[in-house]
């Protein structure tokens, strides 16, 4: 983006500060200043002419000529910012307030405006009132590179007596310079680089618009560096529908078309647990699946293998290290299920037991027999069901009495496979799973009848099964003793089953983010419980992969992750009971590794203060609690900002402070559309493609 108006201007060699003033309207006077706070006085009818005086509102304050200010060189070559905070009392509050008391009486009296009861001087001595406003810093003119430009500091380093002090309302073009402030910096203007800027949005001081939109006001651009939120941490906070997922993707389109402008490859790793930014959805008539199937790549359960920008984010149900996220979904896909047999099928433990969970190591040992027995159930229940067994597959190990194993091959030749180990045996085929359950469950429901086992089986011991509680809980499952629904549940999931996935996707996402990709992670089929498992996955291959580059001095690959529902991830009492935490390590590492993290709550009391402390960049959204804006008061000076924070819920109305920017800036974030995603493709050396539904 090229720098325009007052950015572009301060190098003519004048005095950069009198741009400030071009257009500017004179609001009143400084009648007391020290290092934090001025207070203002002004009139009625001035703040009209200005157009009204929003609360947080941006002034400038400077010792200037009274007659001609924007003509007039500074007495002093400094400007204050002021940020309106409040109403302030006069020092004559008393007198004048009896005074308006006296003209609405005698107004009410007479049934007339109190323009009429009024004489000229005191109608303008009530008019006067006195605002108290914020010192923010200091604008003063600098050299860099050979050229001027308007230098900022956070305070004041001198305080004049009030009284030589005028205040202005800034006009449109130097409040988006204010509000957009620095757009190049002194060390941009050394190099002669020019940064590339994204609108992100227009200033909005209040919720109420109509005196900004009449003073044209409402529409001042807010220009923001694409580079402050490229490996750096972004909060963007605020309830639900407030906004955020709409920042997060200009954002994510912005850094994209920031990559392809540069030729640096910054990869960008979206988790979408709802699917939208996987799709394109009715309110954005757009997304970002639309940059193109050579720079997006979208990982999905149910995928359509037809469709070359889809992966398929499936499972190797028999894959025993996704035995977790195998659990979880299988709880998804009898959720709706309440009957008994269905709540011990739920519970049963299949997973390896933690040996620092046992107090002896024979106790330990019968745990994992029981779990082995547990998963053997499982498999044969999910061949039972349809699901494919892998060709190769290496089988489930369990303990079998070499008579009874014998007796089972006897009836079933190929069911099981003598393991190496005495006692133990080996099933790796699907009708080896169907045939040694089915047999077990006929053998154990005939020593439980009154005529007992057949002859040939009356000297097998049946006592381990019957105690099994892992296998007897999926047993009532598999042979519908306690019912089919399970079963026929588990039909309708097959889908999500890949014999042919080793499990492994994350070489394949990392090599996408490598190249600068876009990779979304559609979670929004299967349960939160998977989601979580894919998620912690990718997030640990990622940080070993760039701990590995950082161990072998190789440069950091950009990437940049983003995180919606961050509170269920960053809990404070995680972070500081597991470092080994993936998402605990990302916060903590990730800045080391180059890697920008973008997280999105309404939780922000949730978040552990480390990750809050390390942020650099913050989009405050509409919050409704004050627990959470307490919180959010102990950074930077949002405490100020509380009030209206809770209050206003107008969506896309934030709070934003970026990396590079000196003060908190209200900002109308720009809805995310169709134009942004055709500038980022023509970035990419792609042609412009009509928006979905709209034929522009």
């Amino acid at each position: 983006m090229t720098l325009t108006g007052i950015a572009a201007q301060v190098s003519t060699g004048t005095n950069p500060l009198t741009h400030l003033f071009a257009g500017a309207k004179r609001l009143g006077g400084v009648y007391h200043l020290d290092y934090e706070r001025a207070v203002i006085i002004t009139d009625d009818h001035t703040k009209r002419e200005c157009g009204g005086v929003p609360r947080h509102g941006f002034l400038l304050a400077a010792a200037t000529v009274p007659d001609q200010e924007s003509q007039q060189p500074l007495d002093e070559d400094e400007v204050i910012l002021l940020r309106v905070r409040n109403v302030a009392q006069l020092p004559n509050q008393a007198e004048v307030v009896a005074t308006r008391l006296a003209a609405m009486r005698d107004a009410d009296l007479r049934d007339r405006p109190p323009s009429d009861v009024l004489d000229a001087l005191t109608s303008s001595q009530i008019e006067l009132s006195a605002f108290e406003c914020e010192v923010l810093g200091t604008f003063y003119p600098s050299t860099a590179g050979g050229h001027q430009f308007i230098q900022w500091g956070a305070d004041l380093d001198n305080v004049y007596a009030g009284a030589r002090y005028f205040v202005y309302t800034p006009s449109p073009e130097v409040l988006s310079f204010i509000a957009s402030y620095p757009e190049r910096t002194e060390d941009e203007i050394d190099r002669g680089d020019e940064p590339n800027l994204i609108t992100l949005g227009h200033v909005r001081f209040a919720s109420t618009r109509r005196r900004a939109e009449s003073a044209g006001l409402a529409q001042v651009p807010v220009h923001v560096r694409v580079t402050d939120f490229i490996s750096r941490k972004t909060a963007v906070l605020g309830m639900t529908r407030a906004g955020k997922s709409n920042t997060n993707k200009t954002i994510c389109t912005a850094v994209f078309e920031h990559s392809r402008m540069t030729d640096e490859s910054i990869g960008q790793l979206i988790f979408d647990p709802q699917g939208e930014y996987a799709s394109v959805n009715q309110q954005d008539q757009t997304g970002l699946r639309l940059l193109g199937e050579e720079w997006v790549r979208i990982y999905k359960f149910r995928a359509d293998p037809a469709n070359p920008q889809e992966e398929a984010l499936t499972l190797n149900f028999y894959n025993q290290q996704e035995l977790v996220a195998v659990r979880g979904l299988i709880e998804e896909c009898v959720s709706d299920l309440d009957a008994g047999y269905v709540q011990a099928f739920r519970a049963a433990e299949v997973t390896e037991p933690d040996q620092n969970d046992y107090a002896t190591q024979g106790a330990f040992q019968a745990a994992r027999q029981q779990a082995s027995l547990g998963r053997f159930a499982l498999y044969a229940l999910l061949a039972k069901a349809g699901y494919k067994v892998p060709t190769g597959w290496s089988g489930i190990r369990i303990q079998m009495a070499g008579a009874m194993s014998t007796l089972l091959l006897a009836d079933h030749p190929d069911a099981v496979t003598p393991d190496t180990t005495a006692g133990y045996v080996r099933i790796n085929t699907a009708d080896g799973l169907q045939n040694a359950m089915t047999w077990l469950c006929k053998r154990l429901t005939e020593a439980a009848s009154k005529a007992g086992l057949p002859q040939q089986y009356a000297s097998l011991d049946f006592t381990k099964w019957q105690n099994a509680g892992a296998w007897n809980a999926i047993r009532a499952a598999y042979d519908g003793t306690g019912g089919t629904a399970v079963l026929n549940h588990l039909k309708n999931y097959v889908e999500f089953h890949d014999p042919r996935s080793s499990g492994n996707f994350v070489p394949k996402v990392l090599k996408d983010l490598a190249d600068g990709k876009i990779v979304i992670v559609d979670l929004s089929y299967g349960s939160e419980r998977v989601g979580t498992r894919m998620s912690e996955r990718l997030v640990r291959g990622l940080l070993d992969a760039a701990n590995n580059r950082f161990r072998s001095n190789l440069p950091a690959r950009k990437i940049q992750i983003v995180v919606e529902e961050a509170h269920r991830l960053f809990d404070r009492e995680n972070s500081n009971k597991n470092d080994t935490d993936p998402w605990v390590r990302l916060a903590k590492e990730a800045a080391k590794y180059e890697i920008g993290l973008m997280y999105a709550t309404q939780e922000v009391s949730s978040i552990d203060p480390r990750i809050l402390s390390a942020t650099h960049n913050w989009v405050i959204a509409h919050l409704n609690s004050d627990r959470e804006t307490r919180e959010l008061a102990h950074y930077y000076d949002y405490a100020e900002f509380a009030d209206e924070i809770r209050r206003s819920e107008d969506r896309g109305f934030v709070r934003m402070k970026t990396f590079s920017g000196k003060y908190i800036v209200p900002v109308q974030v720009a809805k995310f559309d169709h134009s942004m995603i055709n500038n980022a493709r023509i970035a990419a050396g792609l042609l412009p493609i009509d928006a979905p539904n709209t034929g522009i």
